[in-house]
């Protein structure tokens, strides 16, 4: 039968006969090569949905949204006029392109939504207050004690570190000075502002602040803001640090620091801030 098509076929009729297969050859190599990429696509999605929106902490995207159809019962019309299965073919091909290029678009769109959710996830990381102020160990913990000068129960809204007078004291997080000057209960202090962490920085009793540091000027974790004193209402040199939200509220600083320390460490450290032995303010 083949022979005899071939015999009453003209030449220009077997090239497009030739031309029609090999079309249709590669249709189902598209066809096939799409959906390994929608494969590949609903691997990301679930990178997407288990991975990095729980990461974020961020709603995952609707199921229904996810579902990327193009709809209808005739959404290509342009192919109306060709046989039943190169329309079936050309058909399917399309409406599987349309739903990758689809899923593309809104997975490019959530990546775009969690690239900037990591940036600013990073920033707020710059800016938590998470290494030790001075190098020293904690005299006095975070809660209700006596106060040494005034003889009288009061909290105790930070933790106090021993260290000898002019001992280098230095920003715990990335963030702004808000306000540097001298208290009655502070003596002389420098405030941290850390926007994207919400929350502040207090360091107290300070003997000296170096004239670079002032009011909006930016601070990197780590930067010397000033010196170890006992200006105030002190008794002896010693730093006085605080952590605070947004609201004022006080916060145990001892629970910032466990990122930058081992376990072994911060155990120490946490039996330390429990167990006061010197109270300077």
């Amino acid at each position: 039968m083949l022979l005899l098509d071939q015999l009453a076929s003209t030449p220009e009729e077997l090239a497009l006969k030739t031309e029609n297969e090999a079309l249709r050859t590669q249709l189902e190599n598209v066809a096939t090569r799409l959906d390994q990429l929608a494969g590949d696509l609903s691997e990301l999605k679930e990178h997407d949905s288990e991975l990095y929106r729980t990461l974020f902490a961020v709603d995952d995207i609707p199921s229904d949204v996810r579902r990327v159809g193009t709809g209808g019962t005739d959404a290509y019309p342009e192919f109306s006029g060709f046989r039943s299965e190169t329309k079936r073919l050309l058909v399917a091909t399309s409406s599987r392109m349309d739903q990758v290029e689809r899923q593309l678009a809104l997975q490019n769109d959530s990546y775009r939504e969690l690239s900037s959710l990591a940036a600013e996830y990073e920033k707020r990381l710059a800016q938590m207050p998470a290494i030790l102020p001075v190098n020293g160990p904690i005299t006095s913990g975070f809660g209700i004690r006596t106060h040494p000068v005034l003889k009288v129960k009061r909290m105790h809204g930070g933790l106090d570190f021993h260290a000898p007078r002019g001992t280098p004291v230095h920003a715990t997080g990335q963030g702004m000075v808000v306000r540097t000057g001298t208290s009655a209960g502070y003596g002389r202090f420098v405030e941290i502002r850390h926007e994207a962490a919400g929350l502040t920085t207090l360091y107290g009793h300070l003997s000296r602040v170096p004239r670079e540091i002032r009011r909006g000027v930016s601070v990197d974790r780590g930067d010397m803001i000033g010196f170890s004193g006992d200006t105030g209402l002190a008794n002896a040199p010693h730093l006085h640090y605080e952590v605070q939200d947004l609201e004022g509220r006080s916060l145990n600083p001892v629970f910032f620091f466990a990122p930058s320390m081992t376990p072994d460490e911060y155990e120490r450290l946490v039996k330390e801030a429990e167990s006061t032995t010197l109270v300077f303010d």
